[in-house]
């Protein structure tokens, strides 16, 4: 375990990002904003310098998890093997106690504290593979994709069940291009996808063993893959069937507060939708799921419920 000696605190926005620097101890944070370029990553360094702070092992350079946004700064970091740990932005909020206002400093200070407080349990960042995040990029895009050709199509299409069959005609004619376009897209980010997995044999390998089970397809394959980085996110089934959200979790208080199990909201919804579909496949091709689908159904349980050692779940 590292023995951090000074903590540094980043809320990134758009076009800027706030630093603080904590010297893990009770003197009070300093503070500046910088651009969101790479004009302004040498200049944090800079500050930090002086400030006497130079990046190496004894530094905590702390985020909050805000997607795309994150990475120019993460990049420039890893470069300088700058030890970074990027953290999820409820937990850090849920964290540093009960605050009535916020802005950009008071973020990137709350921050800088938390990975004081938590230094003992940081989790230091790892940059993904090349060909596992072009993998993420492509799932994302396909994603984008595919709710575009559904919000194109599905409407008319239920236009034209509602008996308004000549007004879906012409709507359908409007967006034709379009639809094909979409169309053509997607198949060609779906060969992408397949191209980067065919030239790691490990990785193909690993994605058709998850296609051999029956039910799951390819992009269920490729996203469990992905989002536990090669399954080695987790330690075993079940830290990654909570991941998943197919785990449920009670909720009581007293003797009379009783919530029935649900999943809980942190769950990776992308995952729980396509192991849902996997399950609704399974059922038709699998006949000893099926029978044991059958079964459980005819004794009055419900489509959606999980065995009784484990109990119900909600989809």
């Amino acid at each position: 375990m590292n023995e951090f000696k000074t903590f540094v605190g980043i809320d990134i926005s758009k076009k800027t990002f706030d630093a603080a620097i904590h010297p893990g101890s009770q003197a009070t944070s300093v503070h500046r904003c910088f651009d969101e370029s790479l004009q302004g990553y040498q200049a944090f360094v800079q500050w930090l310098k002086s400030n006497a702070v130079i990046i190496d092992k004894d530094v905590l350079i702390c985020f909050e998890h805000t997607g795309i946004y994150i990475s120019g700064i993460v990049n420039f970091l890893v470069e300088m093997q700058a030890c970074i740990w990027v953290e999820m932005a409820l937990k850090i909020k849920k964290c540093i106690g009960l605050q009535r206002g916020t802005n950009d400093k008071l973020a990137a200070i709350s921050i800088a504290l938390y990975a004081y407080r938590y230094k003992d349990v940081a989790k230091l960042w790892k940059p993904l593979d090349t060909v596992l995040e072009q993998l993420r990029n492509l799932i994302v895009q396909r994603d984008r994709i595919v709710l575009a050709i559904m919000q194109l199509t599905v409407p008319l299409n239920e236009l034209e069940q509602c008996g308004s069959m000549q007004h879906a005609l012409e709507l359908k004619k409007l967006q034709r291009k379009a639809v094909k376009g979409l169309e053509a897209s997607l198949q060609c980010v779906e060969k992408a996808m397949e191209d980067y997995i065919n030239k790691d044999q490990s990785i193909r390998h690993k994605i058709d063993l998850v296609r051999s089970v029956k039910g799951v397809g390819k992009q269920t394959a490729v996203a469990l893959f992905v989002y536990t980085h090669g399954f080695t996110s987790f330690e075993n089934a079940k830290q990654l069937a909570c991941y998943c959200g197919v785990v449920p979790f009670s909720k009581s208080s007293g003797t009379s507060v009783r919530y029935k199990p649900g999943i809980s909201p942190f769950a990776n919804r992308k995952l729980k939708r396509l192991l849902h579909l996997c399950t609704m496949a399974a059922l038709q091709w699998d006949a000893e799921i099926k029978t044991y689908y059958i079964r459980k159904t005819g004794e009055g349980k419900n489509k959606i419920v999980r065995s009784p050692e484990v109990g119900p779940f909600k989809s």
